[in-house]
């Protein structure tokens, strides 16, 4: 039984959040990462066809809010059995508290891997930016990391991560004009001619093309699909079961597709100036964005004093929504690791006090020492770690909040393959000693997902149904949807 009913070590107090407050967090949690972190570059580098990715992810943002935050919500209203976060979520409906512990797992891995990842980079920009060691910059981010996890209220985190998205917005339409204060339209576009893009400017601005080359239908799956991960992620269902009543979920529903819409939006569109404005320089593929942006607002802004502070704002903006997102994940990692932890009613406060804050401490502990010592492909393990959530959890997911006779059995064996196809598409040489994902240029997410939600949906019905006093909660959650 989870243990994080009320504030104490993670802040976390039920039905204390206001609507924008919580579209704010659960925005700047998964959309930071890719809008500010791993779309801009690729867009650079591949032209406006990457871009799908941004309607994918505003897409599978827009599904989740629409279609299973209210669900969520008025399940855990509903349910008679304490529901603290999305893996309770299937505990309480199917019973089983080692699927609960599965999900758990599954999610503690793939969270983690994203949480070193952007570490990694992150410090290595703070480091240079700030002129300190990356031993030091990462134990400074690390331990504000575990200092926010134990001591900031929730509800106030909630707020301050809105504060930070909001800037984040006005940061990337303060570059677009300046942008087009510094250059006129005609500049911009002789740049475009002059980079000698691959196919020239119209196949670059061109959402249909990829390096020059016609989108297959398997390529603008695949980079949708991203989406996916938004649905398979636990970020949202906390959220809006700390939301404080229906009214504020429907603002924070609006709020969230609006924060969402503006920046895919202008991340896109800020991504779309850099050949124009850097020219004749180039942009390679072992850059991050925010190297790209330093160079960009050093072409808009110049070498002055003022310039200089002002590119320095823009950044630490762009660094702290970085940070603050990694303390989202670490939140989240540290809250399902004390899940797996079990603790009896006999337990007196101060012993669970301990045992949270060991948790915290602990998980800190191991994301520095992988942080520092770990050396891997970081942009690509992102990447993977996001693919193989939406291969396996996406899915079991939506049928727990969507599909009435789905069964534990079901569940459990959607889980399972969507792991199983992620591993075996990504990896298994079965093309000519090929994988899938090279031959056929279709992500192992979208295959995962779309494997797992057959497998759900097939061994459902099939299997044992559920309890009648079950089915009647989930009649109740649907008839709060009308």
């Amino acid at each position: 039984m989870s243990v994080f009913s009320d504030k104490r070590v993670f802040g976390i107090k039920r039905k204390n959040s206001s609507g924008i407050a919580t579209a704010g967090q659960v925005c700047a949690n998964d959309v930071i990462l890719w809008v500010i972190f791993l779309l801009p570059i690729n867009i650079v580098l591949h032209g406006a066809g990457q871009c799908f990715v941004a309607i994918g992810l505003f897409a599978g943002n827009v599904i989740g809010w629409i279609f299973l935050s209210k669900r969520m919500n008025s399940y855990v209203e509903i349910s008679p059995k304490k529901i603290h976060n999305a893996p309770e979520l299937f505990a309480a409906r199917y019973d089983s508290w080692i699927l609960k512990d599965l999900v758990s797992v599954v999610w503690i891995f793939t969270l983690g891997l994203i949480l070193v990842s952007v570490l990694k980079v992150i410090v290595s920009v703070a480091a240079y930016f700030l002129g300190m060691s990356e031993t030091i910059c990462l134990a400074v981010i690390v331990a504000f990391l575990v200092l926010a996890t134990i001591m900031v209220d929730n509800k106030l985190m909630g707020i301050f991560k809105t504060i930070v998205f909001i800037m984040v917005i006005v940061a990337c339409m303060f570059m677009i004009v300046a942008v087009f204060y510094k250059m006129d339209v005609r500049e911009i576009l002789n740049n475009y001619r002059r980079a000698r893009l691959a196919g020239g400017t119209s196949i670059y601005l061109n959402i249909l093309y990829y390096d020059g080359e016609r989108l297959g239908v398997g390529k603008a799956i695949s980079m949708a699909g991203i989406g996916l991960g938004c649905i398979a992620m636990p970020l949202m269902y906390k959220g809006v079961i700390n939301i404080r009543d229906v009214k504020e979920l429907d603002a924070g529903r609006i709020w969230a597709i609006v924060f969402e819409g503006f920046t895919v939006l202008l991340s896109s569109m800020l991504a779309l100036l850099v050949v124009p404005v850097l020219y004749p320089d180039s942009v390679y593929p072992y850059m991050n964005s925010f190297q790209v942006y330093n160079l960009m607002l050093k072409r808009i802004l110049g070498n002055s004093t003022y310039a200089y502070a002002g590119r320095f704002v823009i950044l630490m903006v762009f660094i702290i929504a970085v940070v603050v997102m990694l303390e989202s994940l670490m939140r989240n990692i540290c809250e399902h690791i004390r899940g797996l932890i079990p603790t009896t009613n006999r337990a007196g406060k101060t012993t669970k006090l301990v045992i949270d804050i060991s948790v915290v401490v602990f998980t800190g502990i191991v994301v520095f020492l992988i942080g520092h010592f770990v050396e891997y492909g970081r942009e690509r393990v992102i990447a993977g770690s996001w693919n193989l959530c939406a291969a396996a959890l996406a899915a079991p997911l939506m049928c727990t909040l969507m599909y009435r006779n789905s069964t534990k059995t079901g569940i459990y064996a959607g889980l399972i393959s969507g792991i199983l196809a992620f591993f075996a598409w990504n990896y298994a040489p079965f093309i000519k000693n090929s994988t899938f994902v090279r031959e056929l240029d279709l992500s192992c997410g979208v295959v995962g997902f779309v494997i797992s939600m057959v497998v759900c949906v097939l061994f459902s019905m099939f299997t044992k149904k559920n309890r009648k006093d079950e089915l009647e909660i989930f009649d109740r959650m649907m008839a709060d949807q009308a």
